[in-house]
């Protein structure tokens, strides 16, 4: 099925109305075909690790029967990024060692690693440095989950992988309106980014990325996370933990200036957010100073897409 450009998407609406946006969003990812899929062994992975009643003997199956995952995953737990003492050689045994949540993320980034390989269509942007400001944030948000006692480590480190995958819908579904948009935003560093592709592309990375999770099948948390990371305040408290996470993440991953930190262009850090969180401007600070040690740590163990 081809995929229909922002303009086309937004024909239908009469001169002087306001585009759907999130009508555009859900017609763009529909028309993405392969991209909108994930491979059979990380959705099955996804499956297990949901799944209360699973075993590690059915998650290393699945392991042993993809053995580059397998090879990847015992890369992990032997890693610094674990620090874990001793040496494992069985995917069994990182199970053990690791945990389900901890595979999925492994398998999932597996997976993101290879979307985020467009190249460069602009002088500043490639798609490689949106890979790298998505693992910085994945890190910045597991730190931050550990040190405010918020969340899930593993949970806030995925959000943070998955934040920004709106970027790549829209360098696939529209990419001609996509191009314009950059090339925009190249000559104009006081502009906000969302209202930027709300002009060009008729909805935002945010919507893009939220729509793509629910077709994914990810849970309801993780597509709140990409469509309200830039603003998690306006969610109820029992949903925001977070993506209040990861948009602090995103601002200290710009702090840090690791990888495209544009999207966060024209914002800033949202004080209620970090107060919500109970953290503290020197929280902050530390973890800011730390961040690019901690991402060049995660690109090696979650993989690098060049």
């Amino acid at each position: 099925m081809p995929v229909a450009s922002a303009n086309e998407l937004n024909a239908g609406f009469t001169s002087g109305s306001m585009p759907d946006h999130a009508l555009v969003a859900r017609q763009t990812v529909a028309g993405l075909g392969q991209l909108a899929t994930l491979p059979t062994v990380t959705l099955q992975i996804m499956r297990l690790a949901d799944d209360p009643h699973a075993t590690g003997d059915a998650l290393d199956r699945l392991l042993v029967a993809d053995p580059t995952l397998g090879a990847r995953v015992l890369r992990v737990v032997n890693s610094a990024f674990y620090g874990l003492p001793g040496t494992v050689t069985t995917t069994g045994a990182a199970i053990v060692r690791l945990g389900f949540a901890a595979i999925r993320n492994i398998a999932i980034a597996a997976s993101l690693t290879r979307m985020f390989r467009g190249g460069r269509l602009t002088l500043t942007f490639d798609a490689k440095d949106v890979w790298r400001h998505s693992v910085a944030v994945a890190e910045a948000a597991r730190l931050l989950a550990r040190r405010s006692k918020r969340g899930s480590a593993d949970e806030a480190l995925l959000a943070g992988l998955l934040h920004d995958i709106g970027i790549v819908v829209a360098m696939q579904g529209c990419r001609p309106e996509f191009e314009q948009l950059l090339n925009a935003l190249e000559f104009n560093d006081e502009a906000i980014y969302a209202d930027a592709e709300r002009e060009y592309l008729g909805t935002t990375h945010a919507l893009l990325g939220a729509e793509l999770s629910r077709r994914w099948g990810f849970p309801a948390t993780l597509a709140s996370v990409a469509e309200h990371h830039h603003a998690p305040m306006v969610l109820d408290v029992s949903v925001r933990t977070l993506p209040a996470l990861v948009h602090v993440a995103d601002h200290l991953a710009v702090r840090a200036g690791e990888g495209y930190t544009r999207t966060v262009g024209g914002e800033t850090l949202d004080p209620a957010v970090v107060a919500w969180l109970g953290l503290k401007e020197s929280d902050l600070e530390e973890l800011t100073a730390i961040l690019p040690t901690a991402t060049a740590e995660a690109m090696q163990v979650l993989g690098d897409s060049n």
